[in-house]
């Protein structure tokens, strides 16, 4: 005696494939669309304050580009006038496309009583 299956498990069945197929042609959508573009960082300082070491700064680096970034070297310059006061760096593993990045900077001098420069220096493709 054969039994057949419930119209629920037919269901389930159908509606999982229609969402692995959906899903996979998703993910084959963006990575047609994201491919060949390159990284477009951005620095924003999104904090400043003193510490009992000397002053933090905190920042995002943003990648509005098609390709993620790897190895992102933060350069950050404290100078007064053409004097280079300070520089520090950090160094990203890698920020995403499409993506953000939060870090911070520690200074010995403050910040707020010189012109302070923060870039993103370089990166390496992926």
């Amino acid at each position: 005696m054969s039994k057949q299956a419930h119209w629920a498990e037919w269901a389930t069945g159908v509606l999982c494939t229609l969402l692995v197929l959906a899903m996979t042609g998703w993910i084959g959508y963006e990575a047609m669309l994201f491919t060949g573009g390159t990284p477009d960082l951005t620095v924003r300082i999104t904090r400043q304050q003193a510490t009992s070491g000397g002053y933090q700064v905190s920042f995002v680096v943003g990648n509005s580009g098609k390709r993620t970034a790897a190895a992102v070297p933060v350069t950050g310059t404290l100078s007064d006038g053409d004097t280079v006061i300070e520089t520090r760096e950090v160094t990203f593993d890698y920020v995403p496309q499409q993506s953000n990045a939060t870090g911070t900077l520690l200074f010995k001098e403050d910040p707020s009583a010189h012109r302070l420069d923060l870039r993103a220096s370089g990166y390496a493709d992926p």
